[in-house]
């Protein structure tokens, strides 16, 4: 009778593994299928861009052929040594493109996309483009790579062009934050604000400067355009709870006039940046910050 149990046992333990290798099996298999037809939209939309180079070697891009299929689309982003070289859409909210791709399909992957808030035409102070951190190599995946100031030498420009202008920006800081107030002592940093001009400005770079990752050679003022990627990562992560950390990357247009290049020798580590209070608890380590006042962009056009 004991052996009897045992045996049964022994077929219900089998069955559950073959369950859960076949129910595993199909989710790959249905990632590996959702990422294909991904990079297949991707690929159909990169070849309808028309580039033209003139006498000086500059290359400038045409989406007019994009627009004509997909209105939803307001640009283009490419960030070199990545996987990052997507059209940019935009919607009435910041919700609809977390779970669907830039033709209005239904995708886990979600889509990059603008700030609903932002103005698609003529740059607002700071735009802000969102996307997912899928870690496959796909969306906003490789962003993490700045992390290392290694990977901000090799790339510390990127394009991201509108409908209307073809825009080369470079890299201001890099820095982690939260989206959950209880991670960081009842706070979240605003950098998702559109008017970061006048007052906004200065405490706006205030509160970047003191979390950037590393110090870079380019500089930046109330006159410039800015744009922030935004991404998950797992950085604030501690056993058995996952953070709703985020990585940033701020950056400057280049200005009319400027050189594209950058000097990437004179980068440094920053040796105390800010963090969230969520990674000095799991370091258990004292806040330096702790005492700082908390900083609110004010409503500039309210």
């Amino acid at each position: 009778m004991n052996n009897r149990k045992i045996g049964i046992g022994k077929i219900i333990i089998l069955i559950i593994c073959v369950v859960v290798i076949l129910i595993s099996s199909a989710f790959l298999i249905k990632q590996f299928i959702d990422r294909k037809e991904n990079e297949e939209l991707n690929s159909k939309v990169s070849n309808m861009i028309e580039t033209e180079t003139d006498e000086n070697g500059d290359v400038s891009y045409d989406y007019s052929k994009v627009y004509e299929e997909y209105q939803n689309v307001v640009g283009w982003i490419n960030v070199p040594n990545t996987n990052i070289n997507y059209p940019v859409v935009k919607y009435i909210d910041n919700d609809y493109y977390l779970t669907h791709n830039f033709s209005k399909e239904y995708d886990r992957k979600g889509a990059i996309f603008l700030d609903y808030r932002n103005n698609a035409v003529d740059l607002d102070a700071n735009t802000i483009i969102y996307g997912h951190n899928c870690y496959d190599n796909t969306m906003f995946s490789e962003l993490s790579q700045y992390n290392s100031i290694d990977f901000y030498k090799k790339t510390p420009t990127f394009r991201f062009d509108t409908l209307y202008e073809n825009l080369t920006w470079k890299i201001y800081a890099v820095f982690i934050t939260s989206a959950d107030a209880s991670e960081d002592n009842d706070y979240v940093f605003n950098y998702i604000y559109p008017d970061m001009n006048g007052e906004n400005f200065d405490g706006f770079i205030n509160e970047v400067n003191k979390r950037r990752l590393y110090i870079t050679d380019v500089d930046i003022n109330d006159d410039d355009k800015m744009l922030v990627l935004s991404t998950c990562v797992r950085t604030l992560d501690k056993k058995g709870y996952r953070a709703d950390a985020r990585l940033v990357v701020l950056a400057r247009a280049v200005r009319e006039g400027e050189e594209e290049s950058v000097d990437v020798s004179k980068a440094y580590v920053n040796a105390k940046p800010k963090y969230p209070q969520i990674y000095y608890d799991n370091k258990g380590i004292e806040n330096p910050y702790i005492n700082d006042e908390k900083w609110y962009p004010q409503e500039v056009n309210a």
